[in-house]
């Protein structure tokens, strides 16, 4: 009977450690250090005036939820005379109870959670398809117009992290533009080396694991060829600032899909066919979506 009741009670203990304890984040503290906030609420099924432990190594409080929105809550302890012990960042252990559980707080667990939470460097293919549409457009030695342009490209990064949050990556592209004047058409076909900056944000941490949101700025070089009926023209174009920004949404540890949208300012020096070179400035607006790869 004795050992019936030792195994009822390791049985209990392995489900409370399991289920019951919630890693939480400090997202504010007050000046007195009387009441904090955290990022949980409604949605977690936390309603006002729920009291809650708090716990971190040998460190444990009580408190109370004074104001509670769908994934906030502003606690005050419940001791008057106690300090609020955590400062704004910290992860700690939040346990539904009313009384002091400092036998029972996950520290193992905790810091494993911390342990996942540190970005560790990696590398990806960036796999992306493209289309795009013109803003404006100034060439040289032609009167003012306003073409239509438009195209699609085909894009390859190879992305590698660099600390925290920032990234850059460097690729290749392949654009095919047609622009149409009154009265004639040409295609421009580009072809283009690129290396960005990105900086990523966590999005929507709660709702998609793994979930970023990012803004990037990068450059480009390569080679331009302008061609239509009896005419063709080439010559080196830059891509210089593109800005762009976008979101990726993993489906496992290793594909993910991604979504961007950027503006570009190019610039393109093409040799016509009697020797003079004529200069093209053009701001486009693309989106592009694709796949990416993490190793």
């Amino acid at each position: 009977m004795k050992l019936f009741a030792l195994l009822l009670i390791l049985i209990s203990f392995t489900t409370i450690s399991a289920h019951a304890f919630e890693l939480i984040v400090i997202q504010a503290v007050s000046e007195t250090k009387k009441t904090f906030i955290t990022r949980n609420g409604k949605r977690q099924g936390i309603q006002p005036g729920a009291t809650g432990t708090f716990t971190a190594e040998d460190i444990s409080v009580l408190a109370k939820a004074i104001n509670v929105s769908g994934n906030f809550t502003q606690w005050q302890l419940i001791n008057p005379d106690a300090i609020f012990p955590f400062e704004k960042g910290a992860i700690i252990t939040y346990y539904s109870a009313t009384e002091y559980i400092w036998a029972l707080a996950p520290e193992l667990e905790r810091r494993k959670y911390i342990k996942s939470q540190i970005r560790t460097p990696k590398s990806s293919l960036v796999f992306k398809g493209a289309i795009s549409r013109g803003l404006s457009e100034t060439v040289s030695e032609t009167t003012a117009t306003t073409p239509t342009r438009g195209g699609y490209m085909g894009e390859i990064y190879y992305e590698r992290d660099l600390f925290g949050y920032l990234a850059f990556d460097v690729g290749l592209r392949y654009e095919r533009e047609v622009i149409n004047y009154s009265g004639a058409s040409l295609i421009t076909q580009r072809n283009l080396a690129i290396i960005d900056l990105l900086y990523y944000f966590e999005f929507f941490p709660d709702y998609i694991s793994g979930g970023q949101f990012f803004l990037g700025a990068g450059m480009g070089y390569g080679l331009s060829n302008t061609s239509t009926v009896g005419l063709s023209q080439s010559g080196p174009v830059s891509l210089l600032p593109t800005v762009k920004i976008g979101i990726s949404f993993p489906f496992n540890d290793n594909w993910g899909f991604i979504l961007d949208g950027a503006s570009e300012s190019l610039s393109t020096k093409e040799e016509q066919e009697d020797g003079n070179i004529q200069t093209t400035n053009q701001t486009n607006f693309k989106v592009g979506f694709g796949l990416r790869r993490t190793f």
